[in-house]
């Protein structure tokens, strides 16, 4: 017996950590996103963050309708040692993990109730045969960089929808310097704004004098915002089996659509729409000017730059379907330029021309 609880005690005997050790627990703290697994992690949580498991859980938008359509959810993060290349930055390949992870808390905050409700009608619809889920599946993604993100530094993504056709849900994403840019309001989460005035003891007369400055600035530039790193947009279908989903049933499903006219139907299934010809009448519900590829990406970073933002009666009143398709019109001829990419694929011709040479990589 004795001998059994000896045996214990060196068993569990904590001897001090050595430097190394140390050393190498310090570093995989740095890197922690970057070790295996931890994406799939970061996904799930993101996800089971705003499943109503209690009263803790995260609130998701229906009650504020169409006026959170086009407002953006923020997460911020950090850049890993192990995410830098030889230029010491972060690399350009990570920016796609951060943007994965983003995606994944906009649509799960605007739309997971209309994606269950849509399966759950489309399964009763049925004859209650098959699955009540639906797929989201990622059809395309593309990034333009403009600044560096340094080692270890702090970064906000900004994700709003972009806009949406019969087929496709367009999702851009903002890497944004940290606290260098800050919302006028919050939809969700109205408690920052007080916390906010606790702390930096803004009255409203500095509060208004900041909105001004802010809109002057705004004037003045010519550019996209200064404390934009990089911009990404994606395209987002909804499945269940080989039926194509429209976007527009899973936001009508969500709350976040207002009343539709009679007279404007949307087919189940199409192509993505043609640009709008120069002449073409457009809803005037949002400022709708000419977006060419000098002023795209510009008009794309007024996300930044939305007015205050207040869950008020005249917010909601305001957003009418006539203002909601006004902005889901503007964005959808930048996300149709960015669709002409897809015409690269049928310029390959690997099989009717000489090559270079063929190398080898690591296995």
């Amino acid at each position: 017996m004795a001998l059994e609880a000896a045996t214990l005690l060196k068993f569990f005997k904590m001897e001090p950590l050595g430097f190394w050790k140390l050393l190498c627990i310090f570093f995989a703290l740095l890197n922690l996103k970057q070790l295996p697994l931890v994406w799939h992690i970061r996904i799930i949580n993101g996800i089971l963050q705003y499943i109503p498991w209690n009263s803790k859980s995260r609130p998701t938008v229906p009650s504020t309708g169409p006026s959170a359509l086009f407002r953006p959810v923020i997460l911020t993060s950090r850049t890993a040692p192990l995410e830098c290349d030889y230029n010491l930055h972060k690399s350009n390949s990570t920016y796609f993990a951060d943007f994965d992870l983003g995606r994944v808390h906009l649509l799960m905050c605007l739309c997971r109730l209309g994606i269950v409700r849509t399966g759950l009608d489309l399964w009763e619809a049925d004859g209650k045969k098959g699955s009540k889920r639906l797929g989201i599946m990622l059809g395309g993604v593309s990034m333009n960089f403009r600044r560096e993100i340094k080692p270890l530094q702090k970064f906000e993504m900004w994700n709003r929808v972009l806009s949406w056709d019969r087929k496709w849900i367009y999702v851009v994403t903002y890497f944004v310097e940290k606290d260098r840019v800050r919302p006028r309001g919050w939809l969700l989460q109205p408690w920052r704004d007080q916390d906010h005035r606790q702390t930096q003891q803004v009255s409203e007369a500095i509060e208004e004098s900041m909105i001004n400055d802010r809109a002057q600035k705004k004037e003045k530039r010519t550019g996209p915002h200064p404390a934009v790193f990089a911009t990404g947009i994606a395209k987002y279908v909804a499945k269940r089996g080989r039926l194509t989903i429209p976007p527009e049933r899973i936001l009508q499903d969500s709350g976040l659509l207002p009343s539709k006219p009679k007279d404007q139907e949307t087919p189940p299934v199409s192509e993505t729409p043609a640009m709008p010809m120069e002449g073409d009448t457009l809803p005037t519900g949002a400022a709708l000017q000419d977006i060419t590829s000098l002023n795209a990406e510009t008009l794309i970073d007024e996300a930044l730059d939305d007015p205050k933002v207040a869950e008020t009666a005249r917010d909601k009143q305001g957003w009418d379907w006539e203002r909601v398709e006004g902005e889901r019109q503007k964005g959808m001829r930048i996300a149709e330029a960015w669709n002409m990419t897809e015409k690269l694929s049928k310029e390959f011709d690997g099989d009717e021309g000489m090559a270079l040479g063929k190398y080898y990589d690591f296995p």
